[in-house]
C-alpha cells in the first residue's frame, strides 16, 4: 500500500477514527517526539498531506515551531499540512502566533485559518511546487585547427642576463655614483629663513641687523645663551641682569626675532 498522507496525535489527543486507505496515523506523546515521528515511517517527498492534532490546554507544552520543519521533506511538491487545535475549553488567551511562525520556519506558504464555534482552528499551509529551470545550450567557438606550440625548457642562452659581479666591480655601462653632497652647504642654507635673498625692508627676523654688522665688518654675535633656563619665560621669571628685559617671551630659539611694538594711540 502506497503511503500518501499522515495524520500526527500529539500529546493526549486521542481518536476513534480508523486509517483510510493510504493513510497512516503516528503519535507524539513528547514535544521532543514531533520532529521525528515520520522519519522511519515514510519515504522522501512521497506524502500529499500532514494532518497534525492537538489540544488547545497542550498548544504551548507539545507543539514545537522548530519540528515542522523536519517533517516537511516527507511532503511532495504542493503537498499540504493542517494543524488540527481543537478546543478542550481552554481556549481564552491562547497565542496561535507559534503555528504561524512554524509554516514559516518550514518554509510554508499559509493558506487558511478556520475558527469553530468551540473556540478550536485549523491552519493550513502548502509547500512550494516544484520548478524547473530550463537551460539553454552552450555553444564554444572551437576553431578546428590547432596551432602547435613548442617550449624549450633546456635553453641555457643567458646573454641577456646581467652578471652581478659586473655591477659590484662598475666598470662600462653601470650606473654613476650619486653626486657628493656638502653637509656645510646644506647646513647653512637650512639656518637662513629668507632663502638667500636680502632681508626686506621690514625685518623683524635680525637678518637686516647681521647683514648691517657684516657691512661694518664686526664679528657675528652669538645668541645669549640662558644659563638658568627661564630667559625664554619673560620678565617675572628673569634674573637682574637678563639681556631679555622688558622683552615679551619667547620660544627657545626665537632669540634673533625683533619685536617692533608702536602705539597706535
Amino acid at each position: 500500500m502506497t503511503v500518501t498522507s499522515a495524520t500526527i496525535h500529539i500529546g493526549s489527543y486521542a481518536s476513534d477514527a480508523s486509517a483510510s486507505d493510504g493513510d497512516i496515523i503516528v503519535t507524539a506523546p513528547a514535544k521532543e517526539s514531533l520532529s521525528s515521528c515520520l522519519s522511519d515511517k515514510v519515504k522522501i517527498a512521497s506524502l500529499q498531506s500532514i494532518n497534525i492534532f492537538l489540544q488547545t490546554s497542550e498548544l504551548l507544552s507539545h507543539y514545537d515551531s522548530l519540528a515542522l520543519a523536519s517533517l516537511v521533506p516527507s511532503l511532495g511538491p504542493n503537498g499540504s499540512v493542517s494543524v488540527h487545535v481543537v478546543s478542550d475549553g481552554a481556549a481564552d488567551g491562547m497565542d496561535w502566533g507559534v503555528i504561524m511562525t512554524s509554516f514559516v520556519l518550514a518554509g510554508l506558504k499559509t493558506e487558511s485559518e478556520q475558527r469553530g464555534g468551540d473556540g478550536g482552528r485549523v491552519f493550513t499551509a502548502r509547500k512550494a511546487a516544484a520548478t524547473t529551470t530550463a537551460s539553454a545550450p552552450t555553444r564554444l567557438n572551437i576553431d578546428a585547427t590547432k596551432t602547435k606550440v613548442t617550449l624549450n625548457l633546456d635553453d641555457d642562452d643567458d646573454d641577456d642576463q646581467i652578471d652581478e659581479d659586473d655591477l659590484l666591480a662598475g666598470g662600462d655601462g653601470m650606473l654613476a655614483p650619486p653626486p657628493t653632497i656638502d653637509m656645510e652647504a646644506r647646513a647653512k642654507a637650512a639656518a637662513d629663513d629668507c632663502g638667500g635673498r636680502k632681508a626686506c625692508d621690514s625685518c623683524t627676523c635680525g637678518r637686516a641687523e647681521q647683514e648691517a654688522a657684516e657691512s661694518r665688518g664686526e664679528e657675528k654675535k652669538e645668541p645669549h645663551k640662558s644659563e638658568c633656563g627661564n630667559c625664554a619665560k619673560g620678565d617675572a621669571f628673569r634674573c637682574a641682569g637678563c639681556p631679555y628685559l622688558g622683552m615679551p617671551a619667547f620660544k627657545e630659539g626665537e632669540e634673533h626675532v625683533v619685536l617692533k611694538l608702536s602705539d597706535d594711540v
